[in-house]
């Protein structure tokens, strides 16, 4: 028989067209391989047989549970093994989405039975049996929104460079997946429930990827925003060592909060919903969901000072404790545009005028006095066409000059390779100043948002389209081979402190430069940080 779910679940796109405009990306299927007949649709994993969808261009087994529904007694608890399945589980949907309000990650989500992960691969397997490098992507979202099933990978399952297998995760999130509360903290891993999530799906790729045709011995994560920063936990967590073998960070820095820090925090937010007496991790497990969403904190951060991350990854990053493997890293031109946009830049809402400029960069960038008049002498508003723009200018220049720093200390120990992404063009929604190359605008040129690619076929120009094969290519010969070098492209060149050359990924040709921290003021940036 086949174990059916008993509600439809879709890839949430309204959402993401309404927030961002971002979705979308075209594929061109190019074999490298010789092949075998095409893979089957059947597959078994340690926990029970899976029933997916082979097309022409490829394989997809959608919301396979890695771990039990962490509700009730395992709210804020080590995600469990899954329980078997009897007979063969229907894997052609998407599973629920994780807790979460309406935004990035697609409508609303109250259902906690979400760690769910969705395996991709070509549709046909190589014919001398050969395992496939697997790529395993963490979505961003602030580690409060997203979802694994948003990304579409078929692009990147077969490639000229090589074909490779793309796993997507879901992960808990917000209050659910980062809350540290005293009466929470047995030890494992308090604050750090979505990262014990992920460990877990990478732990289920370790035993499981091999039935699908992939080599658990060649398994690279890739992360954009928090799924970058979760990576960079996860190369310091000591559970993680041999889980994967090369790492990829888009725009998400390295950063953590202290355990004891965190735990304020919670006990904090505790008291604030009710629970703040003998027996608060009972109140706090009884909550509704939707007060765990509605109620949650405005952020949600990396924690560390548990058994699960002992140690800090910003300071393993300075002193080379991080794990020690290949490591892509990038960013993109204009980063913080996104932000800029979602309060000044609908076009049917207020603007940033000139006198409230200082103050909104003071407060945006935590700084007043005589370093905020530095700041507004390095960026005035005369060098730009909008206060927006300088805003943005700012903002981004002091982001990823600290992403620069990391960059240079992770580069001393690891084969490094960095990229930017610079197209000053790319899709964007409706805006009343130019957003360039924002956050999380290199996606479309990755992968197949929310299963539309079609879509943005039609409004990306030549040299976009260009741009979008050569990165999927860069990409793919990265998890195939560790190192960013595609026939017949520029490669991308190891990155070192005394030579920090990286490659601007742009439509009108990519192009080696090493002009970073000129362009980003980081000179500037580091003097003021001393």
């Amino acid at each position: 028989m086949i174990v059916r779910r008993p509600e439809w679940v879709g890839f949430g796109t309204a959402a993401v067209l309404a927030a961002v405009g971002l979705l979308l990306t075209i594929f061109v299927v190019n074999p490298s391989v010789a092949r075998a007949a095409p893979a089957p649709d059947l597959v078994a994993v340690d926990s029970g047989s899976l029933h997916g969808v082979v097309t022409p261009d490829y394989r997809l087994f959608n919301g396979i549970p890695y771990a039990a529904p962490p509700v009730g007694d395992l709210r804020w608890r080590p995600p469990q093994p899954v329980a078997p399945w009897p007979g063969v589980r229907e894997a052609r949907d998407a599973g629920p989405t994780c807790p979460q309000t309406t935004g990035l990650g697609g409508p609303r989500s109250t259902n906690e039975d979400c760690l769910s992960l969705n395996v991709w691969t070509p549709p046909a397997l190589p014919a001398d049996g050969r395992g496939l490098p697997v790529m395993v992507w963490l979505h961003g979202g602030s580690l409060q929104v997203g979802t694994g099933s948003m990304y579409g990978a078929a692009p990147l399952v077969s490639q000229p460079d090589g074909d490779s297998i793309v796993v997507t995760i879901n992960y808990r999130l917000g209050t659910l997946g980062f809350l540290a509360a005293s009466a929470l903290d047995e030890g494992a891993g308090a604050g750090d429930y979505g990262l014990m999530d992920q460990q877990a799906a990478l732990r289920w790729v370790q035993r499981n990827i091999a039935a699908f045709g992939g080599d658990p011995g060649r398994v690279t994560v890739d992360g954009e925003s928090a799924g970058g920063i979760s990576i960079c936990a996860q190369m310091a967590a000591p559970g993680s060592a041999g889980l994967f073998g090369a790492a990829m960070l888009q725009s998400g820095p390295c950063s953590d909060q202290s355990l004891p820090a965190a735990k304020r925090a919670g006990d904090a937010w505790a008291a604030g919903v009710g629970c703040a007496g003998t027996d608060t991790a009972a109140c706090l497990r009884a909550l509704p969901v939707d007060t765990l969403i509605d109620r949650a904190p405005e952020t949600a951060s990396v924690v560390y000072g548990n058994d699960f991350l002992p140690q800090s990854p910003t300071a393993l990053v300075k002193s080379g404790g991080l794990m020690r493997i290949p490591t892509v890293i990038g960013s993109n031109h204009d980063e913080m545009a996104l932000w800029v946009w979602m309060k000044y830049g609908n076009p049917l809402g207020p603007r940033l005028d000139a006198a409230d400029y200082p103050r909104v960069l003071g407060a945006q960038l935590s700084l007043d006095g005589d370093r905020l008049d530095q700041v507004l002498r390095e960026y005035p508003l005369s060098d730009y066409a909008q206060p927006a723009v300088a805003l943005t200018r700012g903002w981004t220049d002091k982001v990823v000059c600290n992403l620069i720093d990391q960059v240079r200390d992770i580069s001393r120990r690891n084969p490094t390779y960095v990229y930017q992404f610079d197209d000053l063009g790319a899709l964007a929604p409706p805006s009343s100043f130019p957003m360039g190359a924002y956050h999380a605008s290199e996606l479309p040129s990755l992968f197949d948002l929310a299963q539309a690619g079609w879509l943005l076929h039609a409004v990306m120009t030549p040299d976009q389209q260009r741009l979008q094969a050569e990165m999927r290519r860069y990409w793919t010969r990265f998890i195939t081979a560790g190192t960013p070098d595609p026939q017949g492209l520029q490669a991308i060149p190891q990155y070192s402190p005394d030579d920090p050359t990286y490659l601007s990924l742009r439509p009108t040709g990519n192009q080696l430069t090493d002009a970073f921290a000129a362009d980003h003021h980081c000179a500037f940036w580091n003097t003021l940080a001393q």
